[in-house]
């Protein structure tokens, strides 16, 4: 028996942590305010850093017009769905959305109109035949990558985005700020740093990295201090004996059913990394680790980064993969981890996956599922039986959508397909003894 849980999970009702979406907002207010002296200790170990969340802002709007038009479409989607479903009374909220959409909507236009049509490529060759193929060198009469926002574009991104970094929830916000401003895409984005030797970015991610351990770490402690004298939701009711895989960092899953039956396939909170030998320590005491002491007793000493030679300089950084197709291997451990996963996954007879998307970033996981197909398999998401959710399916077990049939499981409805069950439910709705039969 083996169980896989993803970031679903951690959302049941008495856990509550946030989705990477709306991650990078968390660790903001955190930092502005019971943070404050992690935001103090990291400064104080990283002279010169000129990082903030707030500055990155202006940072991914200038980006914004280098994007190709279906990405830009892409976001007009989110925010059209933010939007969608707002009760009434929100009108300010839902006239915001508009704005975004009109204006995204006008950037997209541009971009599609200068695409190279064949009726123009064609007058090309049939008024410059010799030269056709060097002047037909791009397939677009304009480079959008070379375009400047106008001030009133940026202004109103900036402005909007900044909400999304504020105390109160603001759906527009939220929505553009789940692609803008993740937090997951800009670690990896700083981690090259210690490969193509930039310090600048080698700090950031020190920076960055920290500053979202020490508040994973203190929401979880938080968590864990409500439910001090009751039974923690959704992994209190593990069945024992069997064998978990997490895509998530907390160190629930590991308090449930020990170090030996479970594998953080994305790295965990306890643990951190020294860069020069790759060594991975352990962090003791993970759950009622203080992060600011941490940090300042055991992260700050093995921290320099004021050597000009970078062979000179030593960094210890929080043991998380961002979960992104191209996995950072920050310790040999992790081949050893990842195969093992694989393992698991080759000698389990029945798998059940809760809270887990399934989504393109964690394709290195998928390709695991998707190599040993012989278990049973029930994957557990509130979203489970709609076509979107099925249509990904196809990708990642080569089953057509026509090959489901509905079906009940446990009082819940359900798709099945050869050995593969798709149940809508919640994780808090779900019972694991009787998914397993045990």
């Amino acid at each position: 028996m083996l169980l896989i849980t993803g970031a679903g999970v951690d959302r049941t009702a008495g856990i509550d942590f946030p989705l990477a979406s709306t991650l990078l907002a968390d660790v903001t207010r955190y930092l502005d305010g019971p943070g404050k002296p992690v935001d103090e200790a990291l400064r104080a170990m990283l002279p010169g850093l000129r990082f903030s969340f707030n500055n990155m802002i202006a940072r991914a709007v200038d980006k914004i017009a280098t994007r190709e038009p279906h990405e830009q479409r892409a976001m007009v989607q989110r925010v059209q769905a933010a939007i969608a479903d707002l009760p009434a009374g929100r009108e300010a909220i839902t006239k915001h959305g508009e704005l975004i959409i009109r204006l995204f909507n006008k950037l997209a236009s541009i971009a599609e109109q200068s695409q190279l049509d064949e009726e123009t490529e064609n007058l090309i060759r049939d008024v410059f035949p010799a030269d056709a193929e060097d002047l037909i060198d791009s397939d677009s009469i304009l480079d959008i990558h070379k375009l400047s926002l106008s001030d009133t574009f940026k202004t109103v991104l900036k402005r909007t985005l900044k909400m999304g970094l504020s105390g109160e929830h603001h759906e527009v916000a939220a929505a553009l700020g789940a692609d803008m401003l993740n937090i997951e895409t800009l670690l990896i984005e700083k981690f090259l740093g210690f490969y193509n030797d930039k310090p600048s970015d080698i700090k950031n991610y020190l920076y960055i990295a920290w500053s979202l351990w020490a508040y994973l770490v203190a929401k979880q402690n938080e968590v864990l201090a409500v439910h001090n004298a009751d039974p923690l939701p959704f992994y209190s009711n593990i069945p024992e004996g069997v064998r978990a895989i997490t895509l998530n960092y907390t160190a629930f899953l590991q308090q449930r059913l020990g170090l030996e039956r479970t594998l953080y396939f994305h790295g965990g909170l306890a643990e951190y990394v020294r860069m020069d030998t790759r060594n991975l320590l352990p962090i003791d005491s993970i759950h009622t680790c203080d992060p600011v002491r941490f940090i300042r007793e055991l992260v700050m000493p093995n921290v320099d980064v004021t050597q000009d030679d970078l062979r000179q300089q030593r960094h210890v950084i929080p043991a998380l993969v961002p979960p992104l197709r191209l996995k950072p291997i920050l310790s040999h451990r992790y081949i050893e981890l990842w195969g093992q996963a694989s393992r698991w996954v080759r000698e389990a007879t029945h798998i059940v996956v809760v809270g887990y998307s399934f989504n393109n970033a964690d394709e290195h996981f998928n390709d695991i599922l998707r190599s040993h197909p012989n278990p049973v398999i029930d994957i557990v998401a509130p979203e489970a039986t709609t076509p979107e959710f099925i249509a990904r399916m196809e990708k990642v077990f080569c089953i057509a959508a026509s090959q489901y049939s509905r079906v009940e499981v446990n009082g819940h409805s359900a798709m099945q397909a050869r050995r593969v069950r798709l149940i809508n439910a919640t994780a808090a709705d779900v019972d694991l003894a009787a998914l397993f039969g045990v």
